[in-house]
């Protein structure tokens, strides 16, 4: 028998969770940076924090959504009590009245958690997306393209903005206006460290970010070329120079990757960076 408790504070959901997303630090690179996202800003409006324990008391999952983004889960249980659990959080559901837009997880996890709910709901599915967490912990010596990576300045935000809502658009099942792209794209510039654009000759070609800190690392993301620089080696370069940097900080960068998407995925693993499990992201429909 398996309970679900719901909690406020993500500081008390994160320690009741930590030890179980550390067995696997790099794979659970994205619940673990959101919660400590939540431990230090108001970033997140209402999340849901759900915790999965046994008939011992022991944590074996955590279900955390940030709306309007999809829910994240972790569960280390077998395959038969999926069902059960699935049972539970659509009663959780209906008595608080939550929609759960899709999920993310790894990829066997997100599969039969799908098939159970949909089971339960009498819902469909979609996939999303097929993804690959990688980690890096050194990065290869590899030939960059000319230009150099600086930071994203004060002055640069309607462009920063406008790399947000493509990037947005190309990647992720919400849209951002443009008044919403303007303002992630201020406080990238006022309040994170590591957000770079590469220039050639002074004119930003490319871009990535580092964020979603963990307890030993930190995960690359935002990585977009407008398709008119494409096929350049700029994201090569400017994903290598920034994981160069943040490895001085941090053990080890990860990253999600469109497995669908060969291109990226060779990119990557030449700058150094190593499959660590796959992960779905499924819309329920």
């Amino acid at each position: 028998m398996y309970k679900l408790t719901q909690y406020e504070d993500p500081i008390a959901f994160h320690d009741k969770v930590y030890s179980l997303l550390m067995e696997d630090e790099a794979a659970n690179n994205l619940p673990l940076g959101l919660l400590n996202t939540m431990k230090t800003s108001d970033k997140y409006i209402d999340p849901l924090l759900l915790l999965v324990e046994n008939e011992d008391d022991k944590a074996v999952g955590s279900f955390i959504m940030t709306p309007p983004h999809y829910l994240v889960v972790t569960l280390n249980v077998g395959k038969d009590d999926i069902q059960a659990i699935a049972e539970q959080l659509h009663t959780f559901c209906e008595d608080s009245g939550m929609t759960i837009p899709g999920f993310v997880a790894e990829k066997e996890t997100a599969l039969q958690l799908t098939h159970a709910w949909c089971h339960v709901t009498g819902k469909g599915f979609t996939i999303r997306m097929n993804q690959r967490v990688y980690q890096l912990s050194e990065v290869n010596d590899i030939q960059l393209s000319e230009g150099k990576m600086v930071p994203v300045r004060s002055g640069q935000e309607g462009l920063l903005a406008k790399w947000i809502s493509e990037f947005v658009a190309d990647t992720e099942v919400i849209t951002l206006s443009g008044d919403e792209a303007l303002k992630r794209a201020k406080d990238m510039i006022d309040n994170e460290r590591y957000v770079f654009f590469w220039e050639v000759a002074g004119q930003p070609v490319s871009m990535a970010r580092g964020a979603r800190r963990t307890e030993n690392g930190i995960t690359v993301n935002f990585v977009y070329t407008p398709s008119e620089f494409r096929k350049k080696g700029y994201a090569s370069s400017v994903v290598a120079e920034l994981s160069r940097l943040l490895l001085h900080e941090h053990t080890f960068c990860s990253l999600y990757t469109d497995l669908d998407n060969p291109t990226s995925n060779k990119i990557y693993m030449e700058i150094g960076y190593k499959p660590v499990c796959d992960s779905m992201m499924i819309t329920i429909v």
